[in-house]
């Protein structure tokens, strides 16, 4: 985390963009934690509220976007390659798209809001073959709450850690 807030300290806006847009598509960045250290960073005058603020959804929203298309384009044929290694029979896959085609919309939007779980429900929402416009109205309320709660906890609560 010392060398995450270093960096960020060092190139600002863009890295926080950079680790955001990376860490929704899967590298092991603790997005909620980034947020809050910028959060942080803004109370403590390192960086303004509204470019923090457009730069951290910026980011979430495009990695998210990136990881779906990834699951469209992609997601099926790898599950059918390798999902036997992840204990993804044929069976469940098709049990996972049918709750999801009754479910998917909302769980997109609360989704954001459970560490973890947002990684995986942009793969699926590709891969269930959800509309990019329906999963972008859905996202949308889900990444500005979440990111929102996020910076803010790190505005006004100052972590340990930071």
């Amino acid at each position: 985390m010392e060398h995450l807030q270093e960096y960020v300290v060092q190139y600002g806006y863009l890295s926080i963009f950079f680790f955001l847009s990376l860490g929704i598509f899967g590298l092991p960045v603790p997005d909620e934690l980034l947020v809050a250290l910028a959060g942080y960073l803004t109370s403590a005058g390192t960086f303004q509220f509204l470019f923090t603020i457009i730069f951290t959804l910026s980011g979430v929203m495009v990695g998210s976007l990136f990881t779906y298309l990834i699951g469209r384009k992609l997601g099926k044929p790898l599950i059918q390659r390798f999902g036997k290694h992840l204990f993804l029979t044929p069976h469940r896959m098709h049990k996972i798209e049918r709750w999801f085609m009754t479910y998917g919309s909302w769980t997109v939007t609360f989704g954001y809001f459970v560490p973890g779980m947002r990684h995986l429900i942009c793969y699926i929402s590709g891969m269930s073959g959800m509309s990019i416009h329906r999963y972008v109205l859905f996202a949308i309320p889900g990444v500005i709450v979440s990111t929102t709660v996020c910076l803010l906890l790190g505005y006004f609560i100052h972590l340990p850690f930071f």
